[in-house]
């Protein structure tokens, strides 16, 4: 992957995430951002269900620490799983 598909920056802030999910979409797939645990969780799933509505085995997650480092490699990572699940279902 060259260039990413997304990114986020002046979108989201940890101090946000502290407090709320973020949730977007791109395309085909929609994702979201979360601390459990104190780990950065970010998710990402197909098209065309909200997040409570789509069945859990359709979900990808992966955890990263809790830092500006953390949120630059989640959002690395959703550009990978866009790249890898996504951008073919056009």
């Amino acid at each position: 992957m060259e260039q990413p598909y997304f990114t986020l920056k002046g979108q989201i802030s940890l101090a946000f995430l502290k407090k709320s999910n973020f949730t977007g979409s791109y395309r085909e797939m929609r994702y979201n951002l979360f601390i459990k645990d104190e780990h950065l969780v970010a998710a990402a799933y197909p098209q065309p269900y909200c997040w409570e509505c789509t069945p859990e085995e359709q979900k990808t997650y992966q955890s990263f620490e809790v830092s500006a480092e953390g949120l630059d490699a989640a959002v690395a990572w959703l550009n990978e799983a866009y790249e890898s699940r996504f951008s073919g279902t056009v």
